[in-house]
């Protein structure tokens, strides 16, 4: 790799939160995954706007795989929150005159910060798939674009 290669790389594994290896190991098998699906029906044929059939694929695997991510961290944070709010009700009991243990505190506070840095996952989760959206968008209206100015999309068969 050239070294503006390489930072582009490492910059993505860092997005992803990820080792360079590991990220670099999920890349490939995706490439592979879509390539052997692209062999299997279309190959590498471009669709009407210049977008391969391969990488209108990878696109919907990795806003599927963003769709999974940000469910799973939804359901934790539902999960945190219940936790939390059994923690609250333990906090009650104390201000009322009962005996908790001195771990409940300390218990709140990670839980607290769990939820907090799933917020903030959540929230790049949700800009990812903001960004991916819009790549989607992208495609879409430049393949009309193109069904509309393609030769005999006149109806006239290419003649003006």
């Amino acid at each position: 790799m050239s070294t503006a290669e390489r930072v582009v790389v490492e910059a993505a594994a860092v997005r992803s939160g990820m080792a360079v290896g590991a990220w670099l190991g999920v890349v490939a098998v995706r490439s592979a995954e879509v390539a052997a699906a692209g062999d299997d029906a279309a190959g590498d044929d471009a669709v009407g706007s210049g977008v391969s059939v391969r990488s209108a694929g990878v696109s919907g695997a990795r806003m599927q795989g963003l769709m999974g991510l940000r469910a799973e961290l939804m359901e934790d944070r539902r999960v945190l929150r219940n936790v939390g709010g059994n923690l609250n009700d333990v906090a009650r009991v104390a201000n009322t005159g009962g005996v908790v243990e001195a771990s409940a505190g300390r218990v709140l506070d990670l839980v607290s910060r769990a939820v907090e840095r799933i917020d903030a996952t959540v929230a790049v989760v949700d800009e990812q798939v903001g960004a991916e959206r819009a790549v989607v968008r992208s495609r879409a209206r430049s393949r009309a674009r193109w069904a509309a100015g393609a030769p005999g999309s006149d109806g006239c068969g290419g003649v003006g």
